[in-house]
């Protein structure tokens, strides 16, 4: 089974999957950096990071060779951009302020080959490796193992769950906590009573439609919160938040005199010892 198969098979299981986000490095040798380090996906922020197609299409190939499905959280539910990163060999999408059982709808017939949806075809591309089967057989396969998720972030979209997750053809419903809680009043507030039980709506309505449900945060506290409550899919934290994090520890460290690497003596004092060969 290849990755996305696997990938595919998760999310429809609702089984536990941790990834992580890139919101500004395109290097396409950053997601087999995140593969090492044991994330099983990554999503490409193209909603608030500024990646063009050709970061984007560099980045989903190093996935697709390395074996770590590459998500894309695209900018907007528009044909142009789902047509383009779904060729690219994207293993799936992540559409944001999701606020309605139509745009879900709009999102499937953009992403999903008939008899599902509308996508354009054309298959001597990367998403086929540029070898496709006979093409009934392929759309059927396509639109299997592509993922469709939505976000929720706002009180209208919350209002709307239960119909936004009873859409065929979309797999999992994924909190937006940030926004979510702005949008409840409560901005920064991501541990509150109020938006921890829009957390269980989330969970309960994704799990009552058979779907996955899951969070993007960088909480550790809310992701575990969030597991004990069902939720199956984390994106934690990010490339960037993850590289600070690492270099103000590092910058910890030098300055801490309690980590100081005891010099041998003879060098203190900037007095080095004779070479002695």
């Amino acid at each position: 089974m290849d990755h996305a198969n696997a990938f595919s098979e998760k999310i429809k299981n609702r089984k536990k999957i941790t990834g992580t986000m890139l919101s500004e490095i395109s290097i396409p040798n950053v997601v087999r950096i995140l593969k090492a380090a044991g994330f099983e996906f990554i999503i490409v922020d193209c909603e608030h990071g500024y990646f063009d197609y050709s970061q984007i299409a560099a980045l989903i190939a190093m996935g697709t060779g390395f074996d770590i499905p590459v998500v894309v959280r695209i900018p907007a539910i528009t044909r142009e951009f789902v047509t383009k990163v779904l060729d690219m060999g994207a293993a799936g999408l992540l559409a944001p302020m999701v606020n309605s059982e139509e745009e879900a709808k709009a999102l499937v017939s953009f992403a999903k080959y008939m008899p599902m949806g509308k996508r354009g075809i054309s298959t001597q591309r990367a998403h086929t490796n540029y070898n496709p089967p006979p093409l009934k057989e392929y759309m059927g396969m396509a639109n299997d193992n592509t993922i469709l998720m939505v976000q929720i972030e706002t009180r209208q979209g919350l209002k709307n769950l239960e119909k936004i997750a009873a859409v065929e053809g979309i797999d999992g419903i994924i909190a937006g906590p940030n926004d979510l809680a702005a949008d409840m009043g409560i901005p920064g507030d991501t541990e509150s009573e109020k938006l921890i039980e829009a957390l269980e709506r989330i969970t309960f309505q994704a799990e009552k439609s058979g779907k996955s449900s899951g969070i993007i945060t960088s909480n550790l506290c809310l992701i575990r919160i969030c597991e004990s409550k069902g939720m199956n899919v984390f994106s934690y934290n990010s490339e960037v938040g993850m590289l600070m994090e690492g270099a103000r520890e590092a910058i910890r460290k030098y300055q801490s005199q309690a980590d100081r690497i005891a010099m041998p003596e003879g060098i203190r004092g900037g007095i080095l010892p004779k070479d002695s060969t």
